[in-house]
């Protein structure tokens, strides 16, 4: 038998080699690694925020995200869901129209949610008082309140109720909210002043509608209200007694008002400022243009949606009012046919 011995150097070399291959796996994974990342100081915040207009106990989202520990064992599906920009849903195009109630995910909020669950969801420190959130003012009792008169069971997906106002004398809406009875089975609401008069259209998780300051809607004196609601599919009994609250003020500077606009060209004949707008297609996952074409050539995008949902037709709120000269043409195009807008706008001053 012949023994080879090697020299001094090469025994280090081994050595070191040895050393660095027991360092290198005794390292943890990086997707292992813990995130910086916390419930506490980041994620939170934004659930409360993004999230739990659905996601409560009884909600209308399929699971409840309100604790660390309810957040926690959805991590990975969270993770999914934003990536995917499935959730929250909003389906209107980024750069193309700015509006007040956009439900979306900003790009450091998508990343605070992705690192946090690749790093193993840590729940952070205990945030103290100093840091808590103030709960956000009492606003002022509703001036009227119609609801369904009892708690009825759900038959059909799509219900319709005439309610009435009981008023005796014109009032004018500042704002209004609808009030969900039973939030986890109603995907939508639409409410009209009867005959034919739309004031809005409700998703989860809408909350008040204000209008601006100096615009109003008029409540007719002796007028009703019907109230549409959309439910989605249950597998046990289900009840609902949903209504709305109205804000009342004083006669306005400005009278809101409401038009319905079809596929294709339709010609703006007076000065507007069109305040919010709400795209509705015949089928899902179509997309849906609403552009302003002026006189002076300009064309300014109103609203874009690359996959119309009909469980979520959301009026959209514009930041700041479009001004709309006389002989403006509003186009409303879709990839498929029957496609509408109701476009909600104010004489301009």
């Amino acid at each position: 038998m012949v023994i080879r011995k090697f020299p001094p150097a090469c025994c280090a070399g081994l050595a070191l080699m040895i050393v660095a291959l027991v360092a290198l796996g005794s390292r943890p994974a990086a997707h292992n690694r813990i995130s910086q990342v916390t419930w506490t100081t980041d994620v939170e915040p934004i659930m409360k925020s993004r999230c739990l207009g659905c996601h409560t106990p009884g909600g209308f989202g399929p699971m409840s995200l309100q604790t660390y520990q309810d957040a926690r064992m959805w991590a990975k599906a969270i993770r999914e869901e934003v990536l995917e920009r499935r959730m929250p849903p909003w389906p209107a195009a980024r750069g193309f129209g700015e509006f007040v109630n956009d439900r979306s995910l900003t790009p450091l909020e998508v990343e605070l949610l992705t690192a946090w669950a690749d790093g193993a969801a840590p729940l952070g420190p205990a945030v103290g008082a100093a840091h808590e959130t103030r709960p956000p003012p009492v606003a002022r009792p509703p001036d009227l309140i119609v609801r369904t008169p009892t708690a009825h069971a759900v038959s059909a997906l799509t219900e319709r109720f005439e309610l009435t106002t009981g008023l005796v004398e014109d009032r004018w809406i500042t704002g209004w909210e609808f009030m969900p009875g039973n939030r986890s089975i109603i995907e939508q609401a639409a409410l009209w002043i009867v005959p034919n008069t739309l004031v809005g259209t409700w998703t989860p998780p809408d909350g008040a509608r204000v209008y601006p300051s100096g615009v109003a809607e008029r409540l007719p004196a002796g007028s009703h209200i019907a109230l549409e609601l959309h439910y989605k599919k249950s597998t046990t009994p289900q009840t609902d007694q949903s209504g709305v609250a109205f804000q009342f003020g004083r006669r306005p500077r400005r009278e809101l008002r409401h038009r319905s606009l079809s596929c294709g060209a339709t010609s703006i004949d007076r000065d507007i400022e069109a305040l919010a707008v709400t795209p509705r297609a015949s089928g899902a996952g179509a997309s849906i243009e609403i552009v302003a074409r002026r006189a002076d050539g300009t064309v300014e995008p109103l609203c874009v949606l690359s996959r119309y949902e009909p469980a979520y037709p959301i009026t959209y709120q514009f930041r700041k009012n479009v001004r709309l000269r006389a002989g403006t043409v509003v186009d409303v195009r879709s990839s498929s046919p029957g496609c509408t807008a109701e476009l909600d706008y104010v004489a301009r001053q």
